[in-house]
């Protein structure tokens, strides 16, 4: 059981990562605009993207064609579902910022070599996140809650920022035992770099035009260890070209865009820890057009432990603008 909840708690880490702090610190990533918006050069209140994934698992992805897997181990999924949710406000209290939701369901059967009684053991985890941020992706609030059967564990956090420190309150438990342990956790001049909360770095990312000499470094702060990481985002190259793949295409506001289009082009950028014992990086795919798809992240690849990969695919996409 020890295994299957570290296995639990290495994607729970990966699953999420980023906001933004003090208008100084966001200055440094050099946004491209708003590139979520018809209008990239002005902000557009009262706009919602709801965005649905499909979640399925595999031992390779585009960039690695050889398996990974410990032998005999495997994740039959039944239900896996990614949905997120970002809206756009302008009041005269925080001026131009964005409410940004997630909500993960992952639900299926870890097979497990040289089975006991069942062979089987039933995976039920669950995330949802709500994150505020300004229009330069300096964060306001941040807050999530995790619950995972398999390794009979969850968890509660609000991250706060105000000036130069942001302050964690962490709640742990157990999902069959009414004892918590909550920690508070204060980090003071954690802007002091470039800085993006854990919650929205997938999202952040489609806010960069990627070419080949695309990188960005920054930090974030992960409330389940208590760490400031030192991050990076760069484009994944092959013999100096950026790394480019065609991918099934999705559904946009109703309309099947593969009747017409069947793959979509996809720029590969990578996003890791920058620490020699980080460990694998996220391999992600953001569609290239800025027209249609506007950046979107088509396809993600969460590692599974030393199981596999999640392979998380954009499905459908509704907008109201």
């Amino acid at each position: 059981m020890k295994f299957l909840k570290k296995l639990t708690l290495f994607l729970i880490l990966l699953v999420s990562i980023f906001s933004m702090t003090a208008c100084s610190a966001s200055s440094n990533l050099a946004l491209n605009g708003y590139l979520w918006f018809k209008n990239p050069s002005s902000f557009a209140p009262n706009w919602t993207e709801t965005s649905v994934y499909d979640i399925t698992f595999t031992n390779v992805t585009p960039s690695k064609s050889d398996a990974i897997g410990t032998e005999g181990y495997s994740l039959n999924i039944t239900e896996g579902t990614l949905i997120t949710t970002l809206k756009s406000y302008t009041n005269t209290e925080k001026g131009n910022y964005y409410v940004y939701t997630t909500e993960f369901n992952l639900v299926g059967e870890y097979v497990i070599p040289n089975p006991s009684e069942s062979g089987y053991d039933k995976v039920e985890e669950s995330y949802q996140t709500v994150t505020e941020f300004k229009d330069d992706l300096t964060p306001i609030r941040s807050e999530k809650h995790y619950v995972s059967k398999l390794s009979d564990y969850k968890y509660d956090y609000v991250l706060t920022y105000e000036g130069n420190t942001a302050t964690a309150k962490l709640t742990e438990s157990s999902t069959t035992d009414e004892n918590k342990n909550t920690q508070t956790f204060t980090f003071e001049k954690y802007n002091k770099k470039a800085y993006i909360d854990n919650d929205i770095l997938l999202l952040a990312q489609r806010l960069f035009n990627v070419n080949s000499s695309f990188g960005r470094q920054f930090r974030t702060i992960d409330v389940l260890s208590n760490k400031l990481h030192d991050m990076q985002s760069y484009a994944y190259l092959i013999d100096k070209e950026l790394d480019v793949k065609k991918l099934a295409n999705y559904t946009l506001n109703g309309v099947n865009l593969a009747l017409t289009e069947e793959t979509i082009s996809c720029a590969h950028v990578e996003i890791a820890i920058n620490d020699k014992f980080a460990g694998a990086p996220l391999e992600c795919y953001y569609a290239q057009d800025r027209e249609t798809h506007r950046h979107r992240l088509i396809e993600t690849y969460l590692p599974f432990g030393s199981v596999g990969y999640l392979k998380v695919h954009l499905a459908s996409v509704e907008v109201s603008e």
